[in-house]
């Protein structure tokens, strides 16, 4: 599928020319104003009718203001963190292992520790705090480990946003350090970015799970690793393990495997305790889990899936299971390595409070027997549930000229 430039008004973008034959890409102006109601975003978002932090609430965070790469990732992961208002210019790289790893390392449990080789994701997970705003001015890059929005009982994680940032190879290991017979179960991957809360006896509790969260025009990979066929050494792009209010808008995850995983078991299947829209994502060179859902629901409209699945792991695109409450509308799927772009992962059975629904709309090709598991059992013919905002569907093929065209970490953000 070839980029070509096109207008997309919903979100009043100037756009200019993109050149996607080489290396030259020109970027769309947008004017964020700081201190105004949050533009619609198309999604669940809007329940929380937001407003920017103002210009007096701005941190500045770049090669220039830090020019120490190390002093300019402890001045990053300061200024995410605690949760009063702020918006955060980010320009350049961050390097959340501070140097202690690259994009060619493949084991590196000693970095960290080289007597007991525990390396553990929390080396290089940061979490963001309340009422963050965080867009990338040029450049922006959050590279070799991930951020983390997590609601507990110590803090709550709301009012969050994310726009025009690269999520870079949060390089670690799904495998596990078995050298020592203390860390056997433990692991030492790291999600790019997380969204979870803190549950009690296999439930969520409401005042314990992130709310408000807009991720928009962000770029997701492995970096220049390719780690498609058994993900030893990456584990997902975006998770989300409970939120209410989450849109994901214009986003492009590539050269990734499992991408996004919605829940992280099947003990949870509560519908409303992951509430997400998912809209004019570009999903290309990747594998699987976009996304792969439990107890969720799920409104995916004008995404554009291709090339997924490689031949030593065929993939798939999404994968509802137990509990997950579908709408998908008019995306395109594209070249899938193997024939089902849907695969069924729900094992309750019909008439199960936890069956899950499918409604399918207006997709290239439509959802159907031939490709998506079980349609007729799960497929229904009214929404599963009612769509709580306002939203701009296009039809497949315009939808997806939109998409390819604007999805990505591709903004050239200014704040007035």
């Amino acid at each position: 599928m070839k980029r070509k430039p096109i207008m997309y008004a919903a979100i009043a973008l100037v756009l200019s020319a993109r050149i996607f034959a080489g290396t030259q890409t020109d970027l769309i102006p947008l004017t964020v104003r700081l201190g105004n109601k949050v533009e619609q975003t198309g999604g669940f978002f809007d329940l929380a009718g937001a407003t920017y932090p103002s210009k007096a609430q701005v941190i500045t965070i770049s090669d220039e203001t830090h020019p120490n790469p190390v002093k300019k990732r402890q001045a990053f992961t300061r200024a995410i963190s605690g949760d009063k208002s702020k918006v955060i210019l980010l320009e350049g790289t961050i390097d959340l292992s501070d140097g202690k790893i690259s994009d060619s390392d493949h084991s590196y449990y000693d970095a960290f520790d080289k007597t007991t080789h525990k390396r553990l994701h929390a080396d290089i997970v940061f979490d963001i705090g309340s009422n963050t705003t965080i867009l990338g001015t040029k450049n922006a890059r959050i590279a070799f480990g991930g951020l983390r929005i997590k609601a507990s009982e110590k803090q709550k994680a709301e009012n969050i946003i994310i726009r025009n940032v690269e999520f870079y190879d949060a390089h670690g290991s799904t495998e596990y350090d078995t050298s020592v017979p203390e860390y056997k179960n433990e692991k030492a991957s790291a999600d790019q970015l997380v969204v979870e809360g803190t549950f009690e006896k296999g439930k969520y509790t409401s005042d314990y799970i992130p709310r408000n969260i807009w991720i928009d025009h962000c770029t997701f990979s492995d970096g220049t690793c390719r780690d498609l066929s058994r993900n030893f050494n990456h584990d997902g792009a975006l998770d989300v393990k409970a939120v209410h209010n989450m849109t994901i808008s214009f986003c492009e995850f590539h050269n990734h495997d499992k991408v996004t995983l919605i829940a992280p078991s099947d003990k949870f299947t509560n519908p409303t305790d992951r509430q997400i829209t998912i809209h004019h994502n570009y999903y290309h060179d990747a594998t699987q889990r976009m996304p792969r859902t439990r107890g969720c629901e799920v409104h995916l409209y004008n995404n554009v899936y291709d090339k997924i699945g490689n031949p030593e792991n065929s993939g798939y695109s999404l994968s509802p299971g137990i509990g997950a409450q579908f709408i998908v509308e008019n995306n395109v799927f594209g070249q899938h390595a193997g024939k089902m772009i849907l695969r069924c992962a729900d094992k309750s059975k019909p008439g199960d409070a936890t069956f899950y629904k499918l409604f399918a709309s207006g997709n290239i090709p439509e959802l159907s027997e031939k490709n998506a598991e079980d349609f007729a059992r799960h497929s229904v013919s009214e929404k599963p549930f009612a769509v709580p905002y306002k939203y701009n569907l296009e039809d497949a093929k315009s939808g997806e000229r939109t998409t390819l065209s604007n999805a990505g970490s591709i903004l050239e953000i200014t704040v007035e």
